[in-house]
């Protein structure tokens, strides 16, 4: 029930822009901006998440020793410094997000006036945008605190994902603009895989490092061999590049 609820409040917030520009005619400088307060407030809504369920559940996978925000676990008599995960998604998609911020305000500006920003479209949007992205963060806190850490872990990801999709959105953007004239292009491709995004993060996903079965469904499409050589290829890179392991979800004692 929870992934049907959060399901739906996705394909709403998806819906938003979508319906604006294809039915409503919104102009691509409005769409794009409200892509951009999306994904600002949005990162700012899963870095809450990310506090809170390390508060609630105290998962191991929270806690490491690169990162530069420290907390403080006690070790017996010992006091050892260790980071969270909080410090480095906060540094990476705020960072991208205020530079996006910077060139899309340039990109903006370049836009012919049938394209540039509607400022009352824009406030419209963005109630909507906001409303829904609220109705996510409510319906989240009521099962947080019985979450797994791989939930987190997922969501923070799929945030992250967003953020560079729209990060090289922007600057694909700029030059599609500069060199075709097409920024309505960019938007729709924008839209296509952040959309996707979206979805896939909610969509069940193996624990043990093998590839999802829904995955695994769309690769059989190419034949039995396509499915064997994917399998084996998201094996090695969640074996080479994973950041979870199931250890990540005991609890931590001793943390504040």
């Amino acid at each position: 029930m929870y992934q049907l609820v959060r399901l739906a409040q996705l394909i709403g917030l998806n819906a938003v822009p979508g319906f604006g520009f294809f039915a409503l005619h919104w102009t691509t400088g409005t769409v794009i901006a409200i892509y951009w307060c999306e994904t600002l407030l949005g990162s700012i809504l899963v870095a809450i998440r990310i506090d809170l369920h390390r508060r609630l559940t105290h998962k191991r996978g929270h806690y490491v020793t690169r990162e530069a925000r420290a907390i403080l676990v006690n070790m017996g008599n010992q006091t050892k410094k260790v980071g969270t995960i909080l410090s480095s998604f906060l540094i990476t998609s705020l960072v991208f997000t205020l530079a996006e911020g910077v060139f899309l305000a340039v990109l903006l500006g370049q836009l012919p006036e049938s394209e540039a920003v509607d400022p009352d479209t824009l406030r419209f949007g963005l109630t909507l945008t906001i409303s829904f992205l609220i109705a996510g963060f409510a319906i989240d806190l009521l099962v947080i605190r019985q979450r797994p850490f791989f939930w987190i872990h997922r969501l923070a990801g799929g945030m992250l994902g967003r953020v560079m999709i729209l990060f090289f959105v922007v600057y694909i953007g700029m030059a599609a603009l500069i060199f075709f004239n097409a920024p309505r292009a960019t938007v729709i491709v924008f839209m296509v895989l952040k959309t996707f995004i979206d979805i896939a993060s909610e969509l069940p996903e193996s624990q043990t490092g093998e590839a999802p079965q829904w995955q695994l469904a769309i690769a059989s499409l190419f034949g039995p061999s396509a499915r064997e050589k994917f399998a084996a290829f998201a094996r090695d890179a969640n074996r080479e590049y994973g950041t979870y392991a199931p250890e990540d979800e005991e609890q931590m004692q001793g943390v504040s």
